[in-house]
């Protein structure tokens, strides 16, 4: 399965961190490939948690598809992995997996996506322009989280 993984620094600690990446009012605010977010069973959000994501990837159209909370350890780590997702994606699987360490003053926030590409075309795709579009996409949206988390601290 192709993955995409990134890290940051953020100046603040992984408490606040933690919460504010899985406040999903804000998601669409600070994540780049995500346009709208509703959680599809009662709050909180924990294990069993299920959600969908109205997405515009960089690369190819619009869609949504819906994840599943298999993991949630607050603060320090999540695992949302897709369990529906539309005909229009470019992937047919995947998981999201979030990991938050104090690190001096801060948190160090790493973000794991692994997928699997649609069919024989979406893997070409995905090997010549979509996996560096999402690659930018992941990095780009951590920037705008680092620089909304700080803005509040």
């Amino acid at each position: 399965m192709p993955t995409i993984q990134k890290q940051i620094q953020i100046e603040a600690r992984p408490t606040g961190v933690f919460r504010f990446c899985h406040d999903m009012d804000r998601r669409p605010e600070w994540d780049e490939r995500v346009t709208r977010v509703s959680i599809l069973t009662p709050k909180p959000i924990r294990r069993g948690t299920v959600i969908r994501i109205d997405t515009e990837p960089p690369m190819g159209d619009v869609f949504s598809w819906e994840g599943e909370y298999r993991e949630f350890h607050f603060p320090s780590s999540s695992r949302l992995d897709v369990i529906d997702v539309a005909p229009s994606s470019h992937f047919v699987e995947g998981s999201e997996v979030w990991e938050f360490r104090r690190s001096g003053n801060g948190t160090e926030l790493s973000l794991l996506w692994k997928y699997r590409p649609r069919g024989i075309l979406g893997t070409v795709l995905d090997l010549t322009v979509r996996r560096h579009a999402v690659r930018r996409a992941v990095a780009q949206s951590l920037e705008n989280l680092k620089e909304m988390i700080e803005a509040e601290a």
